[in-house]
């Protein structure tokens, strides 16, 4: 049987073949064990699950100074005020439209989520503290056998603790976002993996040199945009062993060094980029110096952790203000649309995004600015799934894409 690594192609007639495994084709020891994953040292793999890696709800102790208010709190307090009054002109529909722009304005004149800088500060945001245990595992410390190091400036902070007993866990994300209700278990502002399915876009990702899968002091992985949407079953289950191509866009390419201790995969620092698309307006979900702590599955796939730095100005962009959101044709989307999208957030996930901004920087622990002093991206985890995939390396396009260029 063919494994899922890393084709070369360079005509789609040499894909279709290789995405035809023969089923008379032995399997491929891999450090004593058979895994028909793995081809001469090799695999590939696709992203079927990825979410933020968070802590407890706030009611769960991760939030003793209660949930931030959110746009509706500042309502609230609005309406308390000479300011805030219902007018005698007004219907209910007109008052409650006037209150919102007036929360969502700055005292220039301009919308605070396309504009957060110099917004005044949200009274109502609430942050996570206390001694909670959140997913994740430390991100300051030098991995023995690492090849290679990216040292990340980062400022004073503290530290959670892993659900597994980890000391000096780095999730400044959940620390930020932990309190809203957008963020809670049944919340919807962790669920963007949607547009995933959709087949928006996703990610890819390639072993080489595995010797055992137990131990191996040296492997060299590759992470990918993926160029094509994500294959499923009737029932709408990502189906394993598709066959993907790579990206050629060098953005969304990276290779790294890491090795396997103990049945775990590590990864030396790499700067990941991958797309992140919501109401047909794209941007670049970026993880500087990210590492890794993934377990190979019985079925063949991996799961486990990703995390990094993300740049304060892009993680507020992608969650919250839509500021520089992107249209196909990759000019910036209609401004209606991007006001619109944050607007809609803040309403849908009780935010708001002048706090929000204020929290992002407040909590911020990475890539210190030398002369600043003030840190300018924030740790964040993922919890992340693949499954085995046949990765090609070969130039491909949608045959939608024409479409979405006119």
């Amino acid at each position: 049987m063919l494994s899922a690594g890393l084709l070369l192609a360079s005509a789609s007639s040499e894909r279709a073949a290789q995405a035809s495994p023969s089923p008379e084709a032995p399997r491929q020891a891999t450090g004593g064990l058979q895994n028909e994953v793995f081809r001469n040292g090799e695999a590939g793999f696709v992203v079927t699950e990825i979410a933020y890696a968070l802590g407890p709800d706030g009611k769960d102790g991760a939030c003793p100074a209660g949930m931030s208010a959110g746009v509706r709190g500042l309502i609230e307090a609005l309406a308390k005020t000479p300011a805030g009054q219902r007018g005698a002109d007004e219907n209910q529909q007109s008052y409650e439209r006037r209150m919102n722009m007036a929360v969502q304005t700055k005292s220039d004149g301009q919308n605070i989520c396309l504009n957060p800088q110099g917004a005044s500060a949200d009274p109502g945001w609430r942050m996570v503290s206390g001694k909670v245990k959140v997913d994740g595992f430390d991100l300051d410390a030098r991995e023995p056998g690492a090849s290679r190091s990216r040292r990340v400036d980062t400022c004073s902070h503290e530290e959670f603790q892993g659900t597994q007993g980890e000391r000096g866990v780095d999730n400044q994300w959940y620390r930020v976002v932990g309190c809203t209700t957008g963020f809670q278990s049944s919340g919807q502002a962790n669920s963007w993996q949607t547009e995933m399915y959709t087949g928006s876009w996703g990610i890819l990702m390639t072993l080489k040199g595995v010797d055992d899968l137990r131990n191996d002091p040296e492997v060299q992985i590759g992470f990918y945009a993926n160029a094509d949407p994500l294959e499923l079953s009737a029932a709408r289950a990502a189906l394993p062993y598709a066959t993907y191509a790579a990206t050629q866009d060098e953005r969304y390419r990276a290779t790294t060094r890491g090795r396997i201790v103990d049945g775990v995969l590590m990864i030396d620092p790499v700067d990941l980029r991958f797309h992140n698309i919501v109401n047909s307006m794209t941007d670049d979900r970026i993880l500087r110096a990210a590492r890794a702590r993934f377990r190979f599955t019985p079925d063949g796939g991996i799961t486990g952790l990703l995390a990094g730095y993300t740049p304060v100005e892009n993680m507020y962009d992608l969650q919250y203000g839509a500021r520089h959101s992107r249209n196909a044709k990759g000019e910036l989307a209609p401004e209606r649309l991007r006001l619109g999208t944050s607007v809609g957030r803040a309403a849908v996930l009780g935010h708001t995004c002048n706090g929000a901004y204020q929290a992002l920087y407040q909590a911020a622990d990475g890539d210190r600015d030398p002369k600043t002093g003030r840190c300018t991206s924030i740790s964040t985890q993922y919890k992340i799934r693949f499954a085995p995939a046949f990765v090609v390396d070969a130039r491909t396009q949608s045959v939608n894409a024409p479409l979405a260029l006119k």
